[in-house]
C-alpha cells in the first residue's frame, strides 16, 4: 500500500512538471525576468530546508551542537573540494562523530 502511495505521488509530480513543459514549451520564449526567477527557485527552496533543519527542532529553536558544527564542516569541504561526494561524506562523518562523542 505504501509503495502504491509513493508511486502515485511520483506519477502526479511528473505529470505536473510535464504539463508545465507542454504548456510553456515549443517556440514560446519566456521573458528574461521570469527565466531569472525560475533559476533561483531551487536554490531558495534548498536554503529554506537547510535553515529549517539547522535552526529548528519540532518548532522550537535547536540548541547549538552537532547539526551546526557538521554544517560548518560540510560547507568548508564544499568550498575547498567543490565536490558533492566529498561534501556529503565530510558532513555525514562529522555529524556521526559528533553524535558518538555525545555532542
Amino acid at each position: 500500500m505504501l509503495f502504491l502511495a509513493f508511486l502515485l505521488a511520483g506519477i502526479g509530480t511528473y505529470a505536473i512538471r510535464l504539463s508545465g513543459i507542454m504548456l510553456l514549451g515549443g517556440d514560446r520564449k519566456l521573458p528574461e525576468s521570469v527565466t531569472k526567477t525560475l533559476r533561483l527557485i531551487a536554490p531558495a527552496a534548498l536554503a529554506a530546508i537547510i535553515a529549517n533543519s539547522l535552526l529548528l527542532d519540532g518548532g522550537d529553536w535547536r540548541a547549538f551542537g552537532a547539526w551546526q558544527i557538521a554544517a560548518v564542516v560540510a560547507t568548508g569541504v564544499a568550498l575547498w573540494k567543490r565536490s558533492m561526494g566529498w561534501t556529503l561524506i565530510a558532513g555525514a562523518g562529522a555529524f556521526a562523530a559528533l553524535l558518538l562523542v555525545g555532542l
